[in-house]
């Protein structure tokens, strides 16, 4: 059965990076953790998969050829994958976000706030470079996730690339004092980001933390409401705009602008949803189904 070989393969590398790795105690637990769930997972379900679609490959075959052709271990925590139905949408999400910071850097111009439409703007150029080549869907789709989720192991016809990055060095800033990669070490927590950070960008309420997995969660980073959260590289992180940031109020009444409290919420929402799909690093094979 194709399943049971690449589970199997992927334990033999399993059992290789406990050999080299065997000084660092918390890789020790991580490695172990994710040969119990592997394992448990394949015993349990296997009898499932044997059933479900014959002779469709599904994503596990992917894996199984990047296997074949990696013969280093693969970092799996960085893996990833891009739908087929994604890459559809991917390009309207974009010009939508474009145009929303358009919109509300021409009303900070128009507000006298040169600090935040400088921001909007360094915003807007970096997503201008985006490749809609270089995407992925946000979620897990690494091989120790799809041996604990067998039922959820996507058709191999469903995906356009799978891959995975080299793990970077870096942790990805986005605040109004542009877009910034902050050098990674195991001790960077979010609070130490904020204390870089502009007047200016420093009054956002909450952050979007885009982790390498793709999942997007919103933390506290002012004084009253900061949580301590530990930082993985090749992590994204976007401060927000604030609430408080002034535009309507600048603004004289007669002016037809639009409603600035709606664009600023909605670019909070949109580009931590478009950073999302960006791969966690730079380094990053792809593979294809022929």
């Amino acid at each position: 059965m194709v399943v049971k070989r690449v589970f199997k393969r992927f334990l033999k590398q399993i059992a290789k990076q406990i050999v080299k790795q065997a000084a660092k105690r918390l890789t020790w637990q991580k490695t172990w953790r994710n040969v119990a769930v592997v394992a448990a997972a394949f015993a349990f379900y296997a009898p499932l998969t044997v059933n479900a679609q014959p002779g469709a490959p599904s994503l596990v075959e992917g894996w199984q050829l990047t296997l074949e052709q990696h013969t280093a271990s693969i970092p799996w925590s960085h893996a990833f994958a891009l739908r087929q139905d994604e890459t559809a949408h991917l390009p309207e999400k974009h010009r939508r976000l474009i145009h929303e910071l358009e919109t509300l850097r021409i009303s900070a111009r128009v507000a006298n706030q040169p600090e935040l439409a400088a921001g909007l703007a360094h915003w807007k150029n970096a997503i201008s470079g985006f490749s809609a080549q270089h995407a992925r869907t946000p979620g897990r789709f690494d091989l120790p996730w799809l041996g604990a989720h067998l039922r959820q192991v996507p058709p191999l016809s469903a995906i356009a690339v799978w891959g995975f990055c080299q793990v970077p060095d870096w942790v990805e800033v986005w605040s109004l004092d542009g877009v910034q990669r902050v050098p990674w070490h195991a001790e960077l927590y979010l609070a130490e980001l904020t204390r870089g950070l502009s007047k200016a960008a420093s009054q956002a309420d909450h952050a979007a933390l885009i982790m390498p997995s793709g999942n997007v969660l919103r933390r506290g980073v002012a004084s009253w409401n900061r949580e301590k959260t530990p930082l993985a590289p090749g992590s994204r992180v976007f401060f927000e705009l604030p609430h408080h940031q002034g535009l309507r109020s600048a603004l004289p009444r007669a002016l037809p602008l639009p409603d600035i409290d709606t664009e600023r919420t909605l670019v909070n929402q949109l580009l931590p949803t478009l950073l999302s799909t960006r791969l966690p690093g730079d380094e990053c094979p792809l593979w294809q189904a022929n």
